[in-house]
């Protein structure tokens, strides 16, 4: 039996990845100059596998840190301490640590073998976080500059008030290192890093990642599909058709179609047997969320499942019972923000193509 060739819900890579030959050279590029990178997408269009790839093949010291998992500046500091340590001997660092203003604590785990670093939290003093991103900047050099990423940037807003003024005058003066910021709220990460009175004002190129292109999604699914059934082409237009070439979903899709061909199903509707079982899966999720949901935000939902009309639309309106359009651009943006919509230069979609049969199928019980 042969092993399943997609993949979904982690970093993809290796024979996983797909395309992306250009914004990998650009990156590539970036990361290569002095300057620094913002890479902003809708989620799961695939930025951290894409940015880790390219990390990977630079052969350079890096740190990659997700914001969303940060509790504060002191948690900011200590997670980013800990990778550090991470890429550095202890010894090296051992002097550095001496002139921190505050100590931090610093545990080696016998059983994981890291290293467990905290602050000492209710302080609210911004020295940590200051003293360990100029540790950063001194553990780098011109000729070898650290990378550091921050995923979801625009989480600073929650971690700490004032954060970017403080972000921004450290990094200003760095010299040795190359940032990273990836987002997924476009409008947040815009307002930081493209509103004239934001500290972060074109601090970083914006780059955007966009779907991958059709038909070379076509070409990598047939390429798999190929080695395990004859109606590869059918097959591979089929689920690019329900999934528009989102990255996640196509691969999600393209993983149950191949598992249902391995159990040897052979009834005419494959792909829609392998939808019909994904949105099973799931169910309990979808119904979780739909209850999180307001009424607007139930209505715009089930109208854009139900129809192709722009939901800012006087017939959406009129078909949806959705109301001012003043309140339907404030659900619409609610829901962007959530990740349930994305927002393209084509207008809104629903993100999850699952989610969206879900409703249907939900209003035919």
């Amino acid at each position: 039996m042969l092993t399943n060739p997609f993949k979904f819900g982690i970093v993809v890579d290796d024979q996983y990845f797909i395309d992306r030959e250009v914004e990998t050279d650009l990156i590539s590029s970036f990361i290569n100059s002095a300057n620094h990178l913002l890479l902003i997408s809708p989620r799961r269009y695939g930025k951290t596998s894409l940015v880790r790839k390219v990390l990977k093949t630079s052969g350079r010291k890096h740190i990659y840190l997700d914001l969303q998992l940060v509790l504060s500046t002191e948690d900011f500091a200590a997670q980013l301490l800990k990778r550090i340590y991470r890429l550095f001997p202890a010894q090296k660092l051992k002097g550095f640590i001496k002139s921190f203003r505050i100590i931090p604590a610093i545990i080696l785990n016998p059983v994981t073998g890291e290293t467990e670093i905290t602050f000492k939290s209710g302080s609210k003093d911004i020295a940590p976080l200051e003293d360990t991103l100029n540790l950063i900047e001194k553990l780098g050099t011109e000729e070898k500059r650290l990378i550091v990423v921050f995923d979801e940037f625009q989480e600073i807003f929650r971690i700490g008030s004032g954060l970017d003024l403080i972000l921004r005058g450290i990094m200003q003066i760095h010299k040795n290192v190359n940032y990273i910021f990836m987002g997924s709220s476009e409008s947040l990460i815009r307002q930081i890093f493209q509103k004239k009175t934001s500290p972060f004002y074109h601090f970083a190129s914006l780059m955007t990642l966009s779907k991958i292109e059709k038909e070379k999604f076509s070409v990598f699914l047939e390429g798999k599909f190929k080695k395990i059934t004859k109606q590869f082409k059918k097959t591979s237009d089929e689920i690019l058709e329900i999934t528009k070439s989102h990255p996640y979903y196509t691969q999600q899709l393209a993983f149950n179609v191949w598992e249902l061909i391995n159990r040897s199903y052979t009834g005419q509707d494959l792909t829609e047997k392998a939808v019909t079982e994904i949105i099973s899966t799931h169910d309990n999720d979808f119904e979780r969320l739909w209850n999180t949901l307001n009424g607007t935000d139930m209505k715009i939902l089930t109208g854009m499942a139900l129809n192709s009309s722009s939901p800012l639309s006087e017939e959406f309106s009129v078909l949806s019972g959705t109301g001012a359009s003043s309140t339907v651009f404030s659900a619409l943006k609610r829901l962007t923000n959530k990740g349930i919509l994305t927002k393209t230069t084509e207008g809104y979609f629903i993100d999850d193509p699952f989610f969206k049969r879900w409703i249907v199928l939900r209003r035919q019980r």
